[in-house]
């Protein structure tokens, strides 16, 4: 046993009671945080979320009416521009569609062909060619119009010839108008939505289609309760507390009741302690039998051993007599053991 162990058992077991005491308490005072610190926290956030997406557009194609090389009669087609000598008629569909969970809705639609003469970007004449109502329920649909756009033509240039205006514009316009309500994943939804479409006349005896395509994203805000972990860390810490000082207490105990202190020898413990302490200047050997008359002997191992080191000697121990020593010019200098006192 070293030194410092014999005093700190020594001191718990004069103090063991009071020491048990504190120990427990911090145990338990340990334990008691560990097991009232929250594991968990509840927050309550309020969060946005989708409910649907919606889409739609206007959109046109021209279709063969008249006999040609190309195309059959009937075909619907999709140019950049068309003739009026073959496709007099357009087809204009109105499309929309809503996507999400459990989507029951109505949907009210009106489709309005205006055809208009401008001067000077002031519309002078304005009128309602073609007007289109419909309704259906459920989560999408396609309108289709069929326009006389030779008619169309032929009404605004009628127009034009009797009016004359300089700086003059001329168009046809097509609006689709779209409300809707019902329910989206059991909630009540309703809106408006307007899509626009053009018909123009870049050249003469030809007419373009443009259309309008639009979508978007209707959302919701809803309340909910989040849980997280939390304190982690600490309970940890906690209970390593509550644990380590409940060792302690019963360590504690033991030593008070087991731990006896005479039966050690505190001498031979601070003799042990030296000689580790000085062990690198010391070596192993015997005493020789015939020794010098002069003999001095020094009062503790430290003063012998330093003694050595003055002197450039080394100091050697004789383990069988307990005698430490070494020679310097005829003088024995010399320390004995407690152990082994009255051996020469």
């Amino acid at each position: 046993m070293e030194l410092w162990e014999y005093n700190l058992l020594s001191m718990v077991k004069r103090r063991w009671i009071p020491l048990t005491v504190i120990f427990l308490l911090l145990a338990a005072g340990f334990g008691y945080v560990y097991g009232t610190t929250p594991t968990t926290v509840t927050t309550k956030a309020t969060v946005s979320k989708t409910l649907y997406h919606w889409s739609g557009e206007i959109a046109g194609k021209g279709v063969v009416s008249r006999p040609n090389p190309i195309w059959d009669l009937g075909k619907r087609v999709e140019l950049p521009i068309y003739p009026v000598s073959i496709m007099p008629v357009a087809e204009i569909a109105l499309s929309f569609n809503v996507s999400g969970k459990d989507v029951n809705l109505k949907f009210e639609r009106e489709m309005r062909v205006v055809y208009y003469i401008s001067y000077d970007k002031e519309r002078v004449i304005e009128e309602t060619y073609l007007s289109v109502s419909n309704s259906s329920t459920g989560w999408f649909f396609t309108d289709h119009l069929l326009l006389n756009v030779s008619d169309v033509f032929n009404r605004i240039e009628m127009a034009r010839n009797i009016l004359k205006l300089p700086r003059e514009s001329t168009g046809v316009e097509v609006i689709g108008k779209i409300r809707y309500s019902g329910t989206v994943d059991g909630k009540p939804v309703k809106g408006v939505q307007e899509f626009r479409g053009s018909i123009s006349f870049p050249y003469e005896g030809f007419y373009k289609i443009e259309g309008e395509s639009k979508n978007g994203t209707q959302t919701f805000t809803k309340t909910v309760t989040e849980t997280r972990a939390v304190n982690q860390g600490k309970r940890a810490l906690f209970l390593s507390l509550s644990v380590l000082f409940g060792v302690l207490a019963a360590a504690t105990v033991l030593i008070g009741w087991k731990f006896d202190p005479d039966a050690y020898s505190v001498e031979k413990l601070m003799a042990e302690r030296e000689r580790k302490k000085l062990a690198k200047w010391i070596s192993s050997g015997k005493l020789p039998k015939s020794l010098p008359a002069k003999r001095i002997e020094l009062a503790s191992l430290t003063d012998l051993v330093e003694a050595a080191i003055d002197m450039n000697k080394r100091v050697i121990h004789d383990a069988e007599k307990g005698v430490y020593f070494f020679l310097n010019e005829g003088v024995l200098y010399h320390f004995q053991e407690k152990s082994a006192e009255g051996e020469e």
